[in-house]
C-alpha cells in the first residue's frame, strides 16, 4: 500500500513538474507584445517586444459662448478642426441639457424661462449637402461631420410670447465618434 501511495504521489508530481514546464512556453496576446526568445547565450535572453498602436480619434471645436435669439430665431456657426483618425465614423452634435442653474424646476426642457413664463424653441441642425434636423428631445443627433469646416445650427424660439422682456436658457452640446 505504502509503495501504491509513493507511486500516486510521484506521478502527482511528475503531472506538476511537466505542467509548470509547458507554462513556461511562449506566448503572444494579440495587439499587446510578442515575446521571442533569441538565445540563452551566457544567461542572456533577447526580448523582442511588438506593439500595434492605434491612434485614437481627434477632433477640435470652436463654439460661441452665447446667442442672442430674435423673432424667428438666430443662426450659430461653430468650427470643427483637426479631424482625424475616425476609423469610417463621424462626430455627432447632440443637446444633452437645456437646463441652466437657477431655472424653475417646472420649466420643461427646451424652453426659455423668465420668471414663471416659459418659450418654447427648438434647435435645427444643417448638414453639409443642405439638409436640416430639427432637434426638441435631448439626446437626440442635431448634426453630424466628418471633416474640417464651419457647421450651422439655428435656435428658433415659438412664435408666441408670453410676456415682453428678456428670457433665458442654456444649451449644453456633446460630441461623440460614431
Amino acid at each position: 500500500m505504502k509503495k501504491m501511495v509513493s507511486f500516486c504521489m510521484a506521478a502527482v508530481l511528475a503531472a506538476a513538474v511537466s505542467t509548470s514546464s509547458f507554462a513556461a512556453t511562449k506566448a503572444v496576446n494579440p495587439g499587446s507584445m510578442e515575446f521571442h526568445q533569441d538565445s540563452f547565450t551566457e544567461g542572456e535572453v533577447g526580448v523582442e517586444l511588438e506593439y500595434e498602436a492605434v491612434a485614437e480619434p481627434t477632433y477640435t471645436i470652436t463654439i460661441p459662448m452665447g446667442l442672442e435669439l430674435v423673432k424667428g430665431g438666430a443662426t450659430s456657426t461653430f468650427k470643427a478642426e483637426d479631424i482625424s483618425n475616425l476609423d469610417g465614423g463621424k462626430v455627432v452634435m447632440t443637446i444633452v441639457s437645456t437646463r441652466k442653474s437657477g431655472m424653475p424646476a417646472a420649466c420643461p426642457d427646451f424652453a426659455l424661462y423668465r420668471g414663471h413664463n416659459y418659450v418654447p424653441y427648438e434647435v435645427q441642425g444643417f448638414y453639409e449637402d443642405g439638409s436640416s434636423r430639427m432637434v426638441r428631445e435631448l439626446n437626440k443627433e442635431v448634426l453630424s461631420f466628418d471633416k474640417d469646416g464651419e457647421y450651422k445650427y439655428r435656435v428658433i424660439p415659438a412664435s408666441v410670447i408670453p410676456e415682453t422682456g428678456t428670457y433665458w436658457g442654456n444649451l449644453t452640446f456633446q460630441f461623440d465618434i460614431v
